[in-house]
């Protein structure tokens, strides 16, 4: 995978889950935050890792609160050396969870070598939470659709929707 590739994904990911921290599904009952220290969903919120639909990515997800909390964990090893993440925190508003995802992903200069990754950029993306259930977490989340890396620079964002299931 090339690095605008990742950095889309990562991106795409990000939206994702700042979108699904925002949005409680339509069909799902509305409730008041749990109480500290309790998960929601049916077991939803204590940790569990999920894996992205979209991108493969896996995250562990917390709820707590009226916190959703969620951090990339399957990062490939030489990301991981270049300190590569993505965090996600967003606040309980109404039925949606809203927020935003810090992200430091490595990515290559225009003319590089494939596959070489020359500097890393930190990012910050909005991320909504439409639904929560023991079977899904669905949003949406802001993506890039330009990205500068040689300047670190987000020239330009959309928003892309995101579905996580319980990694088994």
């Amino acid at each position: 995978m090339n690095v605008a590739s990742m950095v889309r994904n990562i991106i795409l990911v990000c939206g994702i889950v700042l979108l699904a921290l925002t949005r409680i599904s339509a069909g799902a009952q509305k409730s008041s935050p749990p109480a500290q220290g309790k998960s929601v969903r049916g077991g939803v919120g204590r940790g569990e890792i999920w894996k992205s639909k979209t991108s493969g990515r896996e995250y562990r997800v917390k709820i707590e609160q009226d916190r959703f909390l969620a951090e990339w964990v399957n990062i490939a090893p030489t990301a991981a050396k270049q300190g590569a993440y993505i965090r996600t925190e967003c606040r309980r508003s109404g039925t949606k969870w809203i927020g935003t995802s810090q992200v430091l992903l490595p990515c290559a200069k225009p003319g590089e070598a494939k596959g070489k990754t020359t500097r890393v950029c930190p990012m910050r993306l909005r991320f909504e939470v439409d639904s929560i259930s023991p079977e899904r977490i669905s949003g949406h989340g802001e993506n890039l659709r330009d990205f500068d890396c040689e300047k670190c620079e987000v020239r330009q964002t959309g928003w892309g929707a995101f579905e996580w299931v319980p990694k088994r």
